[in-house]
């Protein structure tokens, strides 16, 4: 009997501590379901209220490149030719620190053009361009770091991203230049009858000194490979599945420099130049074709004037801002410095653990 009464004690007492666990738990669950429902009630913009939980990314980019300068089509500083829209890559690395900003850096490799025969010889501000029959390419090397800033906050970390944002990115810039041109097969400012050095070449303008940089008296200053720029860009980003967003880019370069494409200042009387390639790459308006394209400009008129070495030159008639009877004249304004646009589509990698996120409302 005694043992009966010990073992239906011992049922009782089971059974209460599994009503108190059960009871327990219970109310654990629903605590938990009452502070879930808290933290949604104070949904921001597409971002869960919360503690901020800092994140890195990384983004491979394709980009577009557009150039904006003294080989524009016309003297406009939105001026530039959508033919010549170049390809490039590049990769960027950030920290999102705060939920309305990240810290960014990358690289931008790229390549600009610009060409003279772009310029409608029938207009009146792009004729003497026409008539200058300048181009260029230029491959650029862009370091850059700066700071996004978002229209949305994200308030609970990676894995509660809002699934569109817009930002604003604006930093500094360091990037690397190289402009080059392509020798013609003539040397037509002494008439077309003998070849030209370095023919069919891509040869380097800064080492040139087309606008006499390296002749003794020179007022106009060498340019450096290396210049700075200031980067701004507006951009959106939509999130994808996983840890993964796309984003889209329009950045704008404001550039130090106006010698992208190798050309700012006035023109160097012919018989000043003791390097004929450098003579021959400063002005190419008595040139038959356009270098690149190959487009005919025989209809230009070209005029001949013999100068103090006893050589005789020729260029065309009403050159750019004309040449004076020194052999002197405007080859670009060297008032405003050239401008780069760049298009960038991105792919952006969220670093780190993302886990499962609140359902989008």
């Amino acid at each position: 009997m005694k043992g009966k009464i010990l073992l239906s004690l011992g049922l009782v007492l089971l059974f209460l501590f599994s009503t108190i666990d059960a009871e327990a738990q219970r109310r654990n669950k629903y605590r938990k379901r009452k502070n879930k429902n808290k933290s949604i009630s104070r949904y921001h913009g597409g971002a869960v209220g919360g503690k901020f939980r800092p994140y890195s990314f990384l983004s491979g980019n394709v980009n577009a490149l557009n150039y904006y300068g003294d080989l524009a089509p016309v003297n406009k500083a939105a001026s530039t030719d959508i033919s010549f829209t170049q390809p490039g890559f590049g990769v960027n690395v950030g920290y999102k620190f705060s939920p309305y900003a990240s810290v960014r850096a990358g690289f931008n490799y790229g390549r600009l053009k610009g060409d003279d025969i772009s310029s409608d010889p029938a207009e009146t501000q792009a004729y003497p361009r026409y008539l200058r029959n300048l181009s260029f390419r230029n491959d650029i090397k862009e370091f850059h770091m700066g700071f996004e800033i978002f229209l949305l906050p994200n308030y609970g970390g990676p894995n509660i991203r809002p699934p569109f944002n817009v930002y604003l990115f604006v930093g500094g810039a360091v990037f690397h230049h190289e402009p080059k041109g392509l020798v013609p097969d003539m040397d037509y400012t002494t008439g077309g009858t003998e070849v030209a050095p370095s023919a069919g070449e891509w040869v380097k303008l800064r080492k040139l000194g087309t606008e006499g940089q390296f002749l003794d008296g020179s007022d106009v200053k060498k340019y450096s490979p290396f210049q700075l720029s200031i980067p701004l860009a507006i951009g959106a980003t939509f999130r994808l599945p996983g840890p993964f967003d796309v984003g889209l880019e329009l950045g704008y370069r404001y550039l130090f420099t106006d010698y992208v494409d190798d050309v700012s200042t006035n023109y160097v009387p012919f018989d000043q130049f003791d390097d004929p390639l450098a003579r021959i790459m400063s002005d190419r308006s008595a040139e038959p074709v356009a270098a690149w394209s190959g487009i005919d400009r025989s209809g230009v008129k070209i005029a001949s004037s013999t100068m103090s070495d006893g050589v005789e030159y020729y260029s065309s008639v009403d050159l750019g801002g004309g040449r004076d009877d020194t052999g002197e004249g405007i080859r670009g304004n060297s008032k405003d410095n050239d401008m780069m646009f760049m298009t960038t589509l991105k792919l952006i990698w969220i670093v780190g653990k993302t886990g499962s996120s609140a359902k989008f409302r």
